[in-house]
């Protein structure tokens, strides 16, 4: 008996050691990315003159995109300039060309709290850069679709032509 209960004991005490967890790490390391957007282009198709003022709308409803696949929270704006429009002889003035954004217009792809607009109503563009979109500190990290809203006004005096604006567009880090 004494020997089965000597087995018996020496059998569980090696069993105990087989038992016993081996541990190891797991590990990963993550690198940034460069913050990007990615605007499309403004088609106001053709006016036909009437002899009246006219504003004419944007007939492209493209997706424009942000990412901010930095990793650090840090948040950022894209911001939007203009030139005037020119058809080499004759110009349409920056200021009758505006720019809005609506938060509906406004979607998260891949990422947590989407960004907001700056400019919810139509508003001139100019030579100097304006905040069209912005995420506050820990947002906007990931992928976001926006679409844009733009206006032209042009006058009843406006000669005939092919009319180009120079439109900068650019992504900033910070809120």
């Amino acid at each position: 008996m004494k020997r089965i209960t000597k087995a018996m004991t020496l059998t569980l005490i090696l069993g105990l050691v087989m038992v016993v967890p081996v541990l190891a790490d797991a590990t990963v390391t993550i690198s940034g990315g460069a913050l990007s957007v990615t605007p499309q282009s403004i088609d106001f198709g053709t006016v036909t003159l009437d002899g009246t003022d006219q504003t004419v709308t944007d007939q492209d409803v493209t997706n424009w995109v942000a990412v901010d696949p930095t990793g650090t929270g840090s948040g950022w704006h894209v911001t939007i300039a203009a030139t005037d429009f020119s058809d080499g002889t004759h110009t349409i003035a920056v200021s009758n060309f505006s720019v809005k954004l609506d938060d509906a217009n406004v979607s998260t792809v891949y990422g947590n709290t989407a960004p907001t607009s700056s400019i919810t109503a139509y508003t001139a563009l100019s030579g100097t850069a304006q905040t069209l979109l912005g995420a506050a500190s820990d947002e906007g990290m990931g992928t976001y679709n926006f679409v844009p809203d733009f206006q032209l006004d042009v006058a009843a005096e406006t000669y005939t032509g092919t009319y180009t604006s120079t439109v900068t567009v650019a992504i900033v880090s910070g809120p």
